[in-house]
Parts: structure tokens; sequence; C-alpha cells
């Protein structure tokens, strides 16, 4: 729901045990900090729902405070995308 409020199109997601990389399409519009924040608002809530041993493992916040956000116009989506997997 909340990449269809706005406006976005998650192509890939992938990453380790500590970070994730998500690899989306977005209109130059778009408040990419509001996007970002309440995906990682909602999706700390309904992982804490759905999976209460995360509950009990961590203590208070479940995505750390900031994120890495970059963006590309010179590089082929393809490109992005073999990046993400092999991560």
């Amino acid at each position: 729901d909340i990449t269809e409020d706005f406006g976005v199109s998650i192509q890939n997601v992938n990453g380790g045990s500590d970070h994730v990389h998500i690899l989306f399409t977005a209109k130059p519009t778009t408040n990419l900090t509001k996007f970002i924040n309440s995906l990682k608002g909602v999706t700390s809530r309904k992982i804490r729902d759905e999976h209460p041993e995360v509950r009990q493992a961590v203590d208070s916040a479940f995505w750390q405070p900031g994120y890495f956000l970059a963006t590309t116009g010179q590089v082929s989506i393809d490109v992005l995308m073999e990046y993400v997997e092999e991560q």
C-alpha cells in the first residue's frame, strides 16, 4: 500500500542479516525521505506483529535511524538489478 501511495515501484530486494537493499523506481517529484521513513515504520510494525520473537530480540528500534539513498539515471535497470541480486 505504501508504494502505491507514493507512486513507487519496487524492482528488487536483497540484503544481509544487518541490512537491506531495495531497488525501486519513483517519479522525480516523490518525497523520498517521507517514503523511506513510512516504509521503515510500516515494515517494522508488520514484522513485529507477524513475528513476536523479533519483538523480544530487538530492544527498541527495528531499523537504524539512518539510511543510504542513491539515485541514478546513467545506469541501466539491468545493471542495478544485478548489483542488488549479488548482495
